[in-house]
């Protein structure tokens, strides 16, 4: 259980069973952390429930047990957010057109040796294997298939390490960024470590990215825009009303989370 640290906000008090409630929909590195961003939500949830108590728009108690509704009206009467227009869209994509590309398609194949993190033995002899077995390789390319389907812990293995047509999100970070970073025919130049063991990678076919024009992307982009627009709003109405009330017991910071999980 999570001791209350004595928070009130105007007088009403966050208990720890509030806490201890709301704390499980915070997925953090550290339960300090999960524990913080809970009794920030419950601080916002409560001024702002207080706010619509005051408004008329709901007695507090009830409002306590379903805020939803209750919060869905405040923000409706109470938070003004300009509409993106099209300049603003338009400008945004411009600005940012890195980030409007279609995934490199690659057709890779690896060889994976493995050990799992921590294994500082195995890890060793996964990494001597593949360093072997690229030696190898770098004698006689032609070489990468037939090592892999005998020497290969995937079960990819049967297909020569095949993996089929590979996109982004689809491997290991590592996986992933070694293969952004490869060009086709390329066969990797040292054994790469991940949390499986050490591949060796051969990039078959690679597929550039192609920029995706503004008419395939607007709708995001108005829809994200909106959103900052709302969070950023959002957060000066917060603080307009923690600088109106009277909160002891936790020091509210920038109000970048969300309210209702």
């Amino acid at each position: 259980m999570i001791a209350a640290p004595g928070i009130t906000v105007n007088g009403v008090k966050i208990t720890s069973e509030q806490i201890n409630a709301e704390v499980q929909y915070h997925p953090a590195e550290s339960l300090s952390g999960a524990k913080y961003e809970a009794m920030q939500t419950l601080v916002i949830r409560e001024l702002l429930i207080q706010r619509a108590t005051d408004l008329g728009f709901c007695k507090h108690d009830e409002a306590v047990k379903n805020p939803d509704e209750t919060l869905e009206i405040l923000f409706e009467k109470e938070i003004t957010v300009p509409q993106a227009d099209e300049e603003t869209c338009q400008r945004f994509y411009e600005q940012n057109k890195e980030r409007f590309f279609t995934s490199p398609l690659f057709e890779a194949a690896h060889i994976l040796y493995p050990a799992l993190p921590g294994d500082e033995d195995a890890r060793k002899i996964a990494l001597e294997k593949a360093g072997k077995a690229l030696d190898r390789i770098i004698q006689k390319p032609e070489r990468f298939e037939s090592i892999a389907k005998t020497e290969s812990a995937c079960s990819s293995a049967k297909m020569g390490g095949h993996l089929g047509q590979v996109t982004k999100g689809q491997t290991t970070p590592a996986f992933e960024a070694a293969l952004l970073d490869m060009q086709e025919g390329e066969i990797s130049s040292a054994p790469l470590a991940s949390e499986f063991g050490y591949h060796l990678i051969k990039v078959h076919k690679r597929l550039e990215g192609k920029q995706l024009p503004f008419e395939a992307v607007h709708e995001w982009i108005t829809d994200y825009l909106q959103r900052q627009s709302w969070q950023r709003a959002f957060s000066q109405y917060v603080q307009l009303l923690a600088g109106q009330a009277e909160v002891s017991g936790f020091q509210l910071k920038q109000t970048d989370t969300p309210l209702v999980q």
